[in-house]
């Protein structure tokens, strides 16, 4: 099975183009997209916003990670095809947002994918780890191939990259992509946005999509799984 991916930070604070992200994913073809920093019925987006990028194209499962201005704030996954058995988990600790991460089911082919999408906390290195390491755990518990999209936060080196060992990742496998283009002193490393597989799943194709719709880049590859 072969399967065009992509995750993306959409920066739901800045008022995004929805209508334009979905066309671009529609325009790249993908399979399945890990969107974050997505609300749902806010005072500052005050529509579904998961459901609108979704359109006609794609089914979609939002997991909200705190409430927000009247709505709710979190991460979405969009498919082409049914989604099955999603579920939001929380993180045990998080800094000044609660954040989770979402697990869902996808089938085509015969073949069984366990999904995961996530947005991990911004504040230290060593809360990411603990973080980090509640994820590992549920990916590699699974019984079949397991991929995660995710803005992971890892900015401030890329050695903070090796809490997800053993799993694969897209960014960073041989090439560093600086998905961030937004400015922020704080970070040291632009290379934050990732796809991460289990050693069962392989890829290919691995790119940053030009784009001006977010502070940053979608990370896309085409995902090999047996």
């Amino acid at each position: 099975m072969r399967l065009n991916v992509a995750t993306f930070n959409i920066a739901g604070g800045n008022a995004p183009d929805l209508t334009a992200i979905t066309r671009l994913c529609e325009r790249e073809r993908l399979d399945l997209v890990g969107l974050q920093e997505v609300d749902r019925n806010t005072r500052r987006n005050p529509y579904d916003m998961p459901a609108l990028l979704a359109g006609q194209t794609y089914t979609y499962r939002f997991a909200a990670a705190m409430p927000l201005m009247g709505g709710e704030y979190g991460i979405a996954t969009l498919a082409a095809g049914p989604l099955q058995a999603s579920r939001a988990v929380a993180y045990t600790t998080h800094g000044l947002e609660p954040r989770v991460f979402q697990r869902s089911l996808y089938t085509r082919d015969g073949v069984t994918l366990a999904v995961y999408n996530t947005h991990l906390s911004f504040e230290t290195p060593a809360l990411r780890r603990q973080q980090a390491a509640e994820l590992l755990a549920a990916m590699r518990a699974e019984d079949g191939p397991a991929v995660c999209f995710g803005d992971f936060n890892c900015d401030q080196s890329q050695d903070e990259w090796a809490s997800f060992n053993p799993l694969r990742r897209v960014n960073g496998n041989s090439t560093w992509f600086e998905s961030f283009i937004g400015r922020d002193d704080t970070m040291k490393v632009m290379t934050i946005d990732n796809i991460l597989m289990t050693p069962d799943v392989r890829f290919e194709g691995a790119r940053l999509v030009p784009t001006i719709l977010s502070d940053h880049r979608m990370l896309e590859a085409q995902l090999i799984i047996a």
